[in-house]
């Protein structure tokens, strides 16, 4: 039971650092476009474009953060209960 706890817990946190990795390119795609070589174009449908994926950027990073503490919180309890799990079994054995 503990191993596939920590086969699951495992499977979280490398999906998490995989989140985590596209979060950060596509923070650092985005300084290349806040550059001042890089020129916003003025007409409404660029613009409104342009507005639009950073929007979304912030979005992903919300969820991002939102999914971060929601697994930081499972993987905790899941923690414990393994914990409680390993007491119960050394208690049943001894």
């Amino acid at each position: 039971m503990k191993d596939i706890a920590i086969y699951r817990l495992q499977r979280v946190e490398k999906a998490l650092e995989r989140l985590g990795t596209a979060v950060s390119r596509l923070e650092a795609a985005t300084e290349g476009l806040r550059s001042e070589s890089v020129q916003v174009p003025d007409g409404p449908a660029e613009g409104e474009q342009f507005d639009l994926i950073q929007a979304e950027l912030d979005a992903v990073r919300a969820d991002y953060e939102v999914l971060r503490v929601a697994a930081t919180k499972a993987a905790d309890r899941l923690d414990k209960k393994i914990v409680v799990l390993d007491s119960a079994v050394q208690g049943a054995s001894a």
